[in-house]
């Protein structure tokens, strides 16, 4: 026993676990922390977010043109017998806010024209939805052609009989 009492026992050496006990707990921490930040933005908590989702969201208003009604148009239609006539009101959307001054100033030739495309359409051609959008592009494209620019943006029916 004596020898055994010479000896120091040999004692492990104490473990630092403290430190890495506490270096575990930052970095859960941290990480929670960075996530509940990420989820924040996310969900749009944050300033910043909240700014890009109302640019997002928001949509420009469409801009409404000037109307402008016409007299009525009543016009023969172009079927073989003749014995059919159209009787159209229409209104006519500017792009700009208001009626532009050339077109006011053009308005005979205008009626001109869509009394000459009118008698030009037979009663097949235009008796259909599909049939009357087309003679709405027509419309739109002779009225811009007069006019040597885009002005008119549609055309609206707001009458249309044929008998």
């Amino acid at each position: 026993m004596a020898e055994e009492s010479a000896q120091p026992e040999a004692q492990p050496a104490p473990e630092k676990s403290g430190g890495r006990g506490k270096l575990v707990i930052v970095l859960v921490v941290v990480l929670v922390l960075a996530g509940g930040a990420g989820a924040a933005w996310w969900f749009g908590l944050l300033p910043g977010r909240r700014a890009e989702a109302k640019q997002e969201v928001k949509e420009p208003e469409p801009k409404v043109g000037a109307l402008l009604p016409l007299d009525p148009f009543i016009a023969n239609l172009a079927d073989e017998d003749g014995k059919r006539y159209l009787k159209a009101t229409i209104q006519l959307e500017f792009f700009s806010s208001k009626v532009p001054e050339e077109f006011t100033a053009r308005n005979a030739q205008v009626r001109d024209l869509l009394l000459t495309l009118f008698t030009s359409k037979q009663y097949v051609e235009i008796r259909t939805p599909q049939g009357k959008s087309v003679l709405r592009d027509e419309i739109i494209n002779r009225v811009n052609r007069a006019l040597n620019h885009d002005v008119v943006k549609a055309v609206y029916f707001t009458e249309f009989i044929v008998q």
